[in-house]
């Protein structure tokens, strides 16, 4: 069995990463937790499931020495602790892990949950962070072993980024679905009562530009202004806030839209809620979608996107949203969706067992994880 440090950039609480962690634990391997940020909610949660936690405790503002310092400690921290693996997660911590192999016998495996389209008619400005892009060629041409959670994000790296395919592995995030609770009833009946409609839609994404909320907008005012009983509540916070705000309120259109923001009552919010809008064009393993699908909500996502294609058969557990023009699909949804609540909710009860069934059964997918380790 191997000893594992999970290097990652966040404190805060995440249901795939907790459970990740503590199947690996389960099965025997040695887990062992470090941020490159202050001790939070996160590392609490994992010390009480009995896994040890630490910090890099870096805070030189100048990026050549921060990187250079969590460098220095994550491969001093490998060769003290005598580790085996270091799973780094997300650009940044993969970006320190890379280079830290070359000074520690611990091999690196990089965790990769992004892609980012460079090209194509999605219906909004592709704007490309240029120092991201630069991050992400040092990782791929860095990294010996790269895991992403669905076909999306692989079949993306090799048609926009031309990695060597033989460094990709395919995994799927694991969920331990026992860790989510049970909304509380009583804010679901306040919410109900508060956004009053035939039917509640919801969107929970962040408010990026890729997520394309403003694309869908429109569709939302035509059938407003057409007399559709319907709510629409924007979950989440985001870059793209006060540009969505100001849609709302120039068209006049506060009493049917809201910007909730982030909440940590998102479960009571979707059960709250009749159906998902989904219009993103980039995603891993959307957890939003399998978190709603425990609720028996129904979901409209676009088609070639993540994993969706995986799951989702359109018109029977969800539904598969044209990807370059969504906002015409979003608004003949809608309309079946208010006319045939029945069928709706019948949509949403088989989500949940496909939701349950796919991702719910884990045994597999911890053995794919230590199948891998004996690869390196």
């Amino acid at each position: 069995m191997e000893k594992i440090v999970f290097f990652y950039p966040s404190n805060k609480r995440s249901v795939q990463i907790e459970s990740t962690l503590m199947e690996l634990k389960k099965i025997g391997h040695e887990i062992l937790f470090l941020t490159t940020c202050k001790k939070g909610v996160l590392h609490d949660e994992l010390e009480r499931n009995g896994i040890k936690t630490y910090v890099t405790g870096v805070t030189s503002s100048l990026s050549v020495f921060y990187y250079l310092q969590n460098i220095l400690f994550l491969a001093n921290f490998t060769k003290k602790h005598k580790v085996d693996i270091i799973y780094g997660n997300l650009q940044h911590a993969n970006f320190i892990a890379v280079f830290a192999q070359f000074f520690t016998p611990a091999k690196v495996i990089a965790f990769r949950h992004h892609f980012k389209f460079n090209k194509g008619d999605f219906g909004i400005p592709l704007k490309v962070n240029k120092n991201e892009i630069r991050f992400d060629k040092v990782i791929n041409r860095l990294a010996k072993c790269i895991v992403v959670p669905s076909s999306g994000v692989y079949n993306g790296m090799m048609q926009f980024e031309k990695i060597d395919k033989s460094k990709l592995h395919i995994i799927p995030y694991i969920y331990d679905f026992s860790k989510y609770k049970q909304p509380n009833i009583e804010i679901v009946d306040q919410i109900k009562v508060k956004y009053q409609a035939k039917l509640r839609i919801i969107m929970v994404a962040r408010l990026i530009p890729f997520k394309r909320h403003i694309l869908i907008f429109p569709t939302f005012k035509k059938l407003i202004e057409e007399g559709y009983d319907i709510q629409v509540l924007i979950l989440d916070e985001g870059p793209e806030k006060e540009n969505l705000r100001a849609y709302i309120k120039e068209n006049k259109l506060n009493q049917r839209m809201h910007m909730i923001g982030f909440t940590k009552d998102f479960l009571a919010f979707m059960h709250a809620a009749d159906i998902l809008i989904h219009p993103s064009i980039t995603e891993a393993s959307n957890s939003v979608v399998k978190e709603i699908g425990l609720q028996n909500k129904a979901v409209a996502v676009c088609q070639g996107v993540g994993d969706f294609d995986e799951y989702i058969i359109n018109n029977e557990n969800g539904y598969l949203m044209d990807i370059s023009k969504p906002q015409i699909d979003v608004e003949r949804i809608i309309r079946n969706a208010y006319n045939n609540p029945d069928e709706l909710k019948s949509m949403g009860e088989k989500l949940h067992t496909t939701i349950i069934n796919k991702f719910g059964k884990i045994d597999h997918i911890v053995l794919q994880y230590s199948n891998l380790m004996k690869t390196l």
